[in-house]
């Protein structure tokens, strides 16, 4: 996807989270249907490989309960992704103390060059992913505007000079600049930001665009960090996250859960996800051992400072 810069400085900050306030969301909302159905699709070379979201597999399975619970209603237009799709791979992560493990689901949407989404699903119909004029990442069940749709994630084109090393990027709740952002605890890159590693990300999506742009990083590693604190070790986790790679991308995607490693997707070598010894992993594939960031989140708004991934 070609990168966009907008120059703009940051007293035009508050004027752009006000100028796009439509929140990214996989269960779409009222005022998203209002805007994307009105909206025709945004005509342009597809370069999205995959999207991938790595979700809690406890909350999956509560989800997928729920839908196999309800029949799909396309009456209105829109559908619910999850109702047609299944897992990836779903691996158990264990815990520092390796006396229990929690599993994690990892789904992937993949697209071919038209954006026709190849992963198997059970939707009655082909899908094919569009970028829609409210700039959300929707899977449609045809070319019209007002096919059937589900909306995946948000397309943020960044804040100008201060953001072309990470974005453009697919963001997904919590992580889009939104007016309620300067307040909020919950939003990741604003000042108000409080990170718990039982319950919440310090990892997002311009922490991927990052990774994932800069040509001398060989993989993608979506540990969420948190600072250490007096005499407490710092947690590494992972946590829920969305990310995604062009044509041509082949950088595998790791994290660390406690004091263990795992590769998630695009593993080397034809690899199925699941742990790995990360010193012989990295050895073997002549790879620098992957380092915490040198702050979390790590390219939080302006003017607050910038943090990098160390090589």
């Amino acid at each position: 996807m070609n990168r966009f810069s907008i120059v703009i400085g940051f007293g035009l900050l508050l004027g752009l989270f006000c100028s796009d306030s439509v929140a990214q969301t996989s269960t779409i909302r009222s005022d998203d249907r209002g805007k994307d159905a009105r909206s025709p699709w945004v005509e342009r070379a597809w370069d999205t490989r995959y999207y991938i979201e790595l979700v809690d597999g406890d909350l999956w399975m509560r989800k997928k309960k729920r839908s196999l619970a309800r029949t799909p209603d396309l009456s209105d237009g829109y559908f619910e992704w999850v109702d047609f799709f299944e897992p990836t791979a779903m691996i158990n992560v264990q815990v520092s103390d390796a006396t229990h493990s929690n599993q994690l689901a990892i789904l992937v949407f993949d697209f071919d060059r038209e954006g026709w989404v190849t992963s198997p699903h059970s939707y009655p119909g082909r899908l094919r992913g569009r970028l829609t004029r409210g700039m959300s990442l929707a899977l449609s069940s045809g070319d019209s505007p007002t096919a059937p749709k589900s909306l995946l994630a948000k397309w943020f084109t960044g804040l100008g000079d201060v953001s072309t090393h990470w974005a453009p990027a697919f963001c997904r709740p919590g992580q889009y600049p939104r007016p309620a952002g300067i307040t909020t605890e919950n939003y990741l890159y604003g000042p108000k930001i409080k990170l718990n590693w039982n319950s919440s990300t310090g990892f997002g999506c311009r922490e991927w665009a990052y990774q994932l742009y800069d040509d001398e990083r060989p993989f993608i590693d979506v540990t969420s960090y948190l600072p250490e604190k007096g005499n407490k070790v710092t947690h590494a986790y992972i946590r829920d996250v969305s990310g995604w790679a062009r044509f041509g991308d082949t950088k595998p995607v790791i994290g660390k859960q406690g004091d263990y490693w795992y590769c998630l997707h695009d593993c080397p070598n034809g690899e199925r996800p699941g742990m790995i010894d990360i010193k012989a992993w990295t050895a073997r594939n002549g790879w620098p051992l992957p380092k915490p960031p040198t702050r979390v989140p790590t390219f939080p708004d302006p003017p607050a400072k910038q943090g990098t991934y160390p090589k």
